[in-house]
Order: C-alpha cells, then sequence, then structure tokens
C-alpha cells in the first residue's frame, strides 16, 4: 500500500494517486440541514468579496474562516439591468467559441494563495453574452437587451456553458478545492426576471401557449394585459393574468432547477449545489419572478437556497432581518439556508467612491448603499445578524461587496470570535424550540392588484420579530405535513385562497388558536401575537418588544429600546455568556441584563 499523504483534514492523496476529489451534501446535525464535506460536518461560515483587488481573504483566513466564495461571470455583463454599471471582469463566453477561463481561474487561486487550505464554492453568473442575444432577439425581453428566463434556448445554452465551465474546473489544478456551487441568474444574479414585468413581452407568447397546453389550461389565447395589477379593487379576476404569473413564475424557477440538475449530473452527484430563489417575504410583486419556490424544494438537484438578510426599514438596526423565504420550508424539505450577510460597516462606501471604475455614473448612490455611523453600532449589526444565523442553523457570507467593510481589527477579532462560536455549534443540539407556526402563500399575490395587501407578508415580520417567542415561517404547501407541531398558527397572506380557508378550518377543528390576515385584512401588533401565544399556552422568553433568538443549545436577545431586559427560559438553565470581555454566568429560570439600544447578547445554554 501506497504511502499516504496528508493534505489537510478532509483530503487525503495517495502518492501518485489521481487527484483527490472532494465530496460535499447536506444532511442533518444537530437537528438542521448542515453542510458536510468528505462526511465530516463543516462549518459553512464564508467570505466573499465582488472585487478580488480589494478582498480581504488573508484577513478572514487569519481569523478561522476557510471557506469562500469568488463571482464567476458567464457574460461581462452588468449584474443589474435596472441601473448602468461596468461589470467586475471579463465573462468566460463574451467571445463566441473562445471560451476564455482566465478570469474564473485567477479569482480561485487568488484565495488559494492567501489561505492554501481555502475550500471555494463558486458563484456562477449563468447570464448570457451579447452575441448570443444578437442571434437570439426571439429569445430576449422586451427591451431586447437581456434573455428571458423561461425559454428552451436560453436553457439550453445555459446549461451547455455551465458544462463546459464545471469540466474547465475538474481539470484545473484548483479542483480539489471545490466544495460546491452556486447558480446564479437573471436581475441582481437572484433569478428575478430582468425587466422585473415577468418577461411579459410578444417574444413570451409562444412558452406561455405551451405552458398553457402542457398544462391543460384550457382555451385561454394571447398575452395578459398587465394594466390589470393597477385595478381598483385588491383581487384583479382576471384568469388569463393570473395563469401567466403562474407561468412565469413557474417556469423560471424550471429554468433553475434545470441547471442545478446539470452541476449535478456533471460532479457525478458528489458536490452541494444551490441558488438565490423564493423571496415570498420581501418581494410582494409576482411579477419578478420569485414564487415558485415550491418546485425547487421538491427537486433533488438543489441542496440549499439562499437569500440576503432582509432589507426590511432599508435594514433597520431595530428590525430582525429575517431570511427573505419561508426558512423552515426549506430546512423542512432537508436544505440548508445559506444566507448573505452583506452588513455595512461604519468603513462602507459606496461603488463610485471604493471603486469608480464600476460606477462611473453614480448609479448606486441610494441610502442603502451607505455606509453606519459608528464602529460600535456595525459590531451590533455583525453581531446581530450572526445570533439569527447561529440559533436558526443557516450557513452563511459575510459579503464584503466592494472590500474593505471589515477591515478593522476591532470588527475581525469579533468576526473571528463568532467563526470560533460557529465552528463548534454542529456538536451539540441545534433544533429549534418555536411553538407558533408563521404561514405566507407564494401563490397568492398572483390573484392581487398592487394593493397594500400585498405588502402583509414583508410588514408582518416587524411585529413577529418582537413578540418575545421564536416562531418558525414556512409556505402554506407544508401545513399539513407541520401544523401538529404547534401551539398557534399565524397566516400572513391575504387572499383567502380555497387552500387557506381549509387550513384556518383545520386549526380550529383541532383547537389550535390561529389568527388570519386574510380575515383582518391588516398586520397584527406585538401584544396581538402575544395575546395569541398565552392563549396557546407558547412560552414567552422575552415581554418587553425586544427580538429573541432560541435553540436548545443558544440563546440571543437584541434590544431594540435600552433598558433592563428580562430573558424568561423555559426552565432553571445553566447559561455561559458568549462573545463578551467578561465572563458572565449563572444557572436560574431568568437572566435580567442592562442593555443599550441595538446591543445583542449571546448566551450558551446547558
Amino acid at each position: 500500500m501506497k504511502k499516504s499523504q496528508k493534505t489537510d483534514s478532509f483530503l487525503c492523496v495517495p502518492e501518485g494517486g489521481p487527484k483527490p476529489r472532494l465530496r460535499s451534501r447536506v444532511g442533518l446535525c444537530g437537528g438542521v440541514p448542515t453542510l458536510y464535506v468528505n462526511g465530516t460536518p463543516f462549518p459553512a461560515a464564508a467570505y466573499m468579496t465582488y472585487l478580488a483587488a480589494y478582498n480581504d481573504y488573508a484577513g478572514f483566513a487569519a481569523a478561522g474562516y476557510r471557506l469562500f466564495s469568488v463571482p464567476v461571470l458567464f457574460a461581462g455583463r452588468w449584474i443589474n439591468a435596472q441601473v448602468d454599471g461596468v461589470p467586475f471582469h471579463k465573462g468566460i463566453f463574451d467571445e463566441k467559441g473562445k471560451p476564455d477561463f482566465s478570469a474564473l481561474d485567477a479569482a480561485v487561486r487568488c484565495v488559494l494563495a492567501a489561505c492554501p487550505e481555502a475550500f471555494v464554492f463558486p458563484r456562477l453568473n449563468c447570464a448570457m453574452p451579447l452575441w448570443w442575444i444578437a442571434e437570439h432577439p426571439e429569445r430576449t425581453d422586451g427591451t431586447g437587451k437581456r434573455e428571458l428566463l423561461f425559454t428552451g434556448a436560453y436553457r439550453e445554452a445555459a446549461a451547455g456553458m455551465l458544462r463546459a465551465v464545471i469540466r474547465h474546473i475538474e481539470e484545473s489544478d484548483y479542483a480539489a478545492r471545490i466544495v460546491g456551487y452556486q447558480l446564479a441568474g437573471g436581475n441582481t444574479e437572484e433569478w428575478f426576471h430582468f425587466d422585473l414585468g415577468g418577461g411579459c413581452c410578444p417574444n413570451a407568447e409562444g412558452p406561455f401557449h405551451e405552458y398553457l397546453q402542457k398544462t391543460g389550461a384550457g382555451d385561454i389565447s394571447g398575452l395578459p394585459d398587465l394594466s390589470g395589477l393597477q385595478g381598483a379593487g385588491p383581487c384583479h379576476g382576471d384568469e388569463r393574468l393570473r395563469k401567466y404569473l403562474e407561468f412565469s413564475n413557474t417556469e423560471g424557477a424550471r429554468t433553475v432547477e434545470t441547471l442545478c440538475a446539470v452541476a449535478k449530473e456533471e460532479t457525478g452527484g458528489t458536490l452541494a449545489v444551490g441558488t438565490f430563489y423564493g423571496y415570498s417575504l420581501e418581494v410582494s410583486s409576482p411579477l419578478w419572478g420569485t414564487h415558485a419556490l415550491s418546485l425547487l424544494l421538491r427537486s433533488p438537484h438543489v441542496d440549499f437556497i439562499c437569500s440576503p438578510n432582509s432589507y426590511i426599514g432599508l435594514r433597520d438596526p431595530a428590525a430582525d432581518w429575517t431570511e427573505m423565504y419561508p426558512a423552515d420550508s426549506v430546512r423542512l424539505h432537508g436544505k440548508l439556508c445559506m444566507q448573505e450577510c452583506d452588513i455595512r460597516t461604519f468603513l462602507t462606501r459606496p461603488l463610485y467612491e471604493a471603486a469608480p471604475e464600476y460606477d462611473p455614473g453614480k448609479n448606486l448612490a441610494a441610502p442603502i448603499w451607505e455606509g453606519l455611523a459608528s464602529k460600535e453600532l456595525s459590531l451590533d449589526m455583525l453581531r446581530k445578524t450572526f445570533c439569527r444565523q447561529l440559533v436558526k442553523g443557516n450557513g452563511f457570507w459575510w459579503f464584503d461587496m466592494w472590500g474593505g467593510w471589515y477591515r478593522d481589527p476591532d470588527l475581525m477579532a469579533e468576526l473571528g470570535r463568532m467563526w470560533a462560536v460557529y465552528a463548534a455549534a454542529p456538536a451539540g443540539n441545534r433544533a429549534g424550540v418555536s411553538e407558533i407556526a408563521v404561514f405566507t402563500d407564494e401563490t397568492a399575490n398572483r390573484d392581487l392588484t398592487e394593493c397594500g395587501l400585498r405588502n402583509l407578508p414583508f410588514e408582518q415580520r416587524r411585529a413577529l420579530g418582537v413578540m418575545g417567542a421564536p416562531y418558525d415561517s414556512y409556505d402554506l404547501r407544508d401545513f399539513g405535513a407541520v401544523c401538529g407541531r404547534y401551539r398557534a398558527v399565524l397566516f400572513i397572506s391575504a387572499v383567502p385562497t380555497e387552500a387557506l380557508r381549509r387550513a384556518a378550518d383545520d386549526c380550529r377543528k383541532n383547537g389550535i388558536p390561529c389568527l388570519s390576515a386574510a380575515e383582518s385584512l391588516r398586520t397584527f401588533t406585538a401584544a396581538e401575537l402575544r395575546a395569541l401565544c398565552r392563549a396557546a399556552g407558547v412560552h414567552i422568553w422575552c415581554e418587553t418588544d425586544d427580538t429573541v433568538y432560541v435553540n436548545e443549545n443558544f440563546i440571543a436577545v437584541h434590544a431594540v429600546t435600552p433598558g433592563e431586559k428580562t430573558l424568561c427560559l423555559d426552565r432553571r438553565r445553566a447559561y455561559r455568556e458568549l462573545l463578551a470581555p467578561e465572563e458572565f454566568s449563572g444557572a436560574a429560570d431568568t437572566i435580567r441584563l442592562a442593555m443599550r439600544a441595538n446591543e445583542t447578547r449571546l448566551f450558551a445554554l446547558d
């Protein structure tokens, strides 16, 4: 037997043997879906930047991080069709018939130069190059500049490019460091239709007709009139429009699934594959194309689902920055929730200042791109974000968009402490303790006009975040599978669909207290939600309109207002503060804390 050469804890390479290959998958560990690398749970905490020239790979490696993502463009095109900008680097397929993988190779090697032990999951942006758009005008959206995401021609072209990229990587000298793939496309890389209008244009009529025939929709011909969405009433009542919205969401998601299947095939099913998708809690318009998550959750080709943290209140420091999708449906179907933590800090500057060559027109100048006011607030927001990911069992990456956002000794020290806590977490029980289930219906907004009722799921999260009890978030399709696990239920979609009426009736028949936005046509206050909890016997962990994150091993509190906070534990527990400069521990059924506004504190529970 040949002697083995140990390169790190995950790779064991026989001398003179074939190139090593990683194997990654998502499986349960500690009660939640978890990333495994070569059979071992791996801390899915990563770092990424769009601009390699301003990276902080070495800083994050020194802080303990070993997982990194790099952006890869199939086409050298700006990622947002709604504003102008300069692509971050050239695309692999910019020149027809002459793929150029140099930017991809350079990006991965830049990470490995800073951290030879790094594992890399590339973000592959599957946009079409200009030459393809010119050759396929009948497969472009109404602007004629971008591909329609739901056409067979786009699927075929993107699949061919994806195969070429993965095959190149498989033959590269860094193949052993690739741990999986995140597939991106559409507007802002999140599989939104580029026009944010459902791709509804004459070129969509053929694919729409094919969908109607395939689904047996009956005699509905032609494209809908989107002006119906500006109707006076809450529901438009236009079956053609509703069917088109179903089509543009479903077939867009089918494209994503098709590409995930290609990635799985090319890797022999040995690497984890995932994508951005399913923003039913954040994006109210069905024209964006992100409301068919159930299709991806049923797919064996999708291992993880991603979104940024919520932008609620333009990232209001007081708000709970949740996932944009119903995260517990994702977990229920065995998928890993993987969050993009693009947390601004006091070092954040707009792109036109940080790297003006990419935004010469100052198009990214909105308040959302501004930095935070102080280092203290920056540390607070990093900690709040981290605690949610830790307690919910999410994977995540710190997204240093333009570079330099975290390049400060105090920020990096905190990020290093967070990594150490997160890396140790899979050893414990990370199962949730929520007793209230919240259901949204991703199909509901296909019926609504552009009225305020569309935004109820988005806005309801404000009060949910401060009601003092953790909750689990599902799509309504999963109601039957999970309703019996909970003491109370909240329905936050405003359309009284037949499925929602049946679910509410089922709750009442079985004595489960529930509230329904489809009946109230409004959001519920934190006080009303706590009253629901009390009526149902749900344990309330905090009474002061602050945010708590709880599982079997951890509890964290984020102070919305300054003052004394009391955490009411479910029983007498030993507790020990984490991420704190001084030891604070004890054993009790309550923890009393004096806190300033926006402070977050985290405790381990035994």
